[in-house]
């Protein structure tokens, strides 16, 4: 009998995908060259699409039998093909009502940076948020400091943020209007700078102190323009879309995910949406994990979905925050720092486990990524089940042992293609290294490696990063490489590669006509690549006019 139901359900199994793709699709594309990102049988002509799947792969003459007269049609005369792209790191904003200072380049000076703030207070009334972005030169000065803003801007409260998010600088009022006192101690997982002192706050924040400070969630979403925001992300998502991104997966630092499902769900966008939890530990040394409870997905937006928990374990080499075995360069006593102990980073691990949740870690520095990879070694645990995720995990290659244990853990590495480019304020001059912001070695020893733009969201920019790797190129890829990681590999790193991540029959028709062959163009040229048709769903969710879809054929009754 036992056998009898082993072949019952195998058969059911098996019948399954027939019953489901049986009715006659509701469109076709054919005469295409489509990447499918299955490395079994990479390239076919043609698709069917039925009910929001991909119900049909092969030669155009094949999926022509199929169309009937409810079904519609697009010719893509050789056009190409990919799964839509797959953000798997990425922060969408937090809304802040404020006025922006506009300025010129990725790393101001800070006397441009106070005469942009000297100029936008003659306009904005008294007690407005005024915002603007530094770079790398600010973030390390020890001239930029509130004191400073608070000679131009003595009655509107001022946040300055880094580009990469890890630092900030308030001025005095604006340190107050979130709670923050002028001796205000550090929270766990974060610290302020201090003057001569060791008391009095400089101003400037570093880690989640810089945008998401110790006060309460309440008291920063008060300050949130919900419109504004809510317009926003129509403007992002439409971005996206156009240039072929169908899922987005977002770190929630800029609100909760109950927020974002409420702010998307009100912009009424058509984009799959993955919330990613942002973890703090409280000054007791517990876990304070928003929206634990959320199930995963919500009725009221069915394409979010709500999972995984990211802990941000130290800062990044531009500040130099991340903890290094090396000294940073001219700071021969300074190796960055780990941002939490040891036993509460395996409180976190042991939280995950037990609510069989992924885990991200932003994670970079070698010093770091050992001890961490010694820490859940040493748990004797089926990591694997949990695929926990190292975002950027920059140095996983700084000796073969991490690569090992990476490997046996089964840790995917989301990596940034945008953060290979050359940076203003960072030195041009400095040498190769061996090792660090690996893409080909991972691929290499089978560590999955999933990307995630981490900025600009511009996939053919990530692609150009990613297939000739300006900082390190004996680590580039191919671009064949890059749109799997985008695809398939950023699928897998939110355990959804079973409904997503290729184009083969069974999964969601998420899908992007591109206007140029990215494989086969010059690298020049990826940057003008742009999406035709943008399918989520199997919905058209963008459409540059372009390619005509002709319409099902009306029967005489019509």
């Amino acid at each position: 009998m036992k056998y009898v139901r082993l072949i019952i359900v195998a058969c059911s199994v098996f019948l399954m995908p027939k019953i489901s793709f049986g009715q006659s699709p509701d469109l076709v594309l054919v005469n295409g060259k489509i990447f499918t990102s299955d490395t079994s049988r990479l390239y076919v002509e043609a698709l069917a699409i039925t009910k929001g799947r991909i119900s049909a792969a092969g030669k155009s003459e094949e999926i022509e039998k199929l169309k009937t007269k409810i079904t519609k049609r697009v010719d893509l005369a050789g056009r190409l093909v990919v799964p839509g792209f797959n953000d798997a790191h990425n922060h969408l904003p937090d809304g802040l009502r404020a006025r922006h200072i506009s300025v010129d380049g990725m790393d101001p000076a800070w006397q441009t940076i106070l005469d942009s703030i000297a100029t936008l207070v003659k306009t904005t009334p008294v007690g407005h948020w005024i915002e603007g972005t530094i770079g790398v030169t600010i973030a390390r000065s020890t001239e930029a400091n509130r004191f400073s803003l608070d000679k131009i801007a003595p009655k509107h409260p001022v946040r300055l943020l880094s580009w990469w998010g890890h630092v900030g600088i308030f001025n005095t009022l604006g340190m107050h209007s979130i709670g923050i006192s002028n001796t205000q101690g550090d929270p766990k997982g974060a610290f302020y700078e201090r003057m001569a002192n060791n008391k009095t706050l400089t101003g400037k924040a570093y880690e989640k102190n810089a945008y998401a400070p110790h006060t309460s969630y309440t008291t920063i979403a008060s300050m949130r323009d919900e419109q504004a925001l809510i317009q926003k992300l129509q403007q992002i998502s439409q971005a996206l879309l156009q240039v072929g991104i169908t899922s987005y997966q977002n770190m929630c630092t800029g609100a909760s995910p109950e927020d974002y499902i409420k702010y998307w769900n009100k912009a009424g966008l058509p984009l799959r949406l993955r919330l990613i939890r942002w973890g703090d530990v409280n000054s007791n040394g517990t876990l304070n994990i928003p929206s634990k409870t959320l199930p995963r997905v919500t009725s009221v937006l069915p394409l979010a979905t709500v999972s995984g928990t990211k802990w941000l374990l130290e800062g990044t080499p531009l500040e130099q925050g991340s903890a290094e075995l090396e000294p940073y360069p001219n700071r021969p006593d300074w190796y960055g720092r780990i941002n939490y102990s040891m036993d509460e980073i395996e409180s976190m691990c042991k939280d995950a486990l037990a609510r069989k949740d992924q885990i991200h870690f932003h994670i970079n520095g070698s010093m770091t990524i050992g001890k961490v990879l010694d820490l859940m070694s040493s748990m004797n645990v089926d990591w694997k089940a949990v695929r926990p995720r190292f975002e950027h995990g920059d140095q996983i290659d700084y000796t073969p042992e991490y690569l090992k244990k990476a490997k046996a853990l089964g840790i995917i590495v989301v990596q940034n293609p945008t953060h290979f480019a050359p940076l203003p304020g960072m030195s041009s001059a400095a040498p190769t290294r061996s090792h660090g912001m690996a893409l080909k070695t991972l691929l290499k020893n089978k560590i999955p490696l999933a990307i995630g733009s981490d900025g600009p969201f511009n996939p053919y920019l990530n692609i150009i990063l990613a297939s000739t790797h300006p900082t390190r190129p004996s680590e580039a890829i191919t671009r064949e490489e890059a749109v799997i990681a985008y695809t398939y590999a950023s699928a897998y790193a939110e355990f959804e590669e079973q409904n997503k991540g290729t184009l083969t029959v069974g999964k969601v028709a998420d899908l992007a006509v591109l206007s140029d062959d990215i494989f086969s163009i010059d690298i020049p040229k990826l940057m003008q690549a742009r999406s035709l048709l943008t399918i989520v769903n199997g919905e058209i969710a963008y459409d540059s006019g372009t390619l005509k879809v002709q319409p099902a054929p009306k029967s005489p009754a019509q």
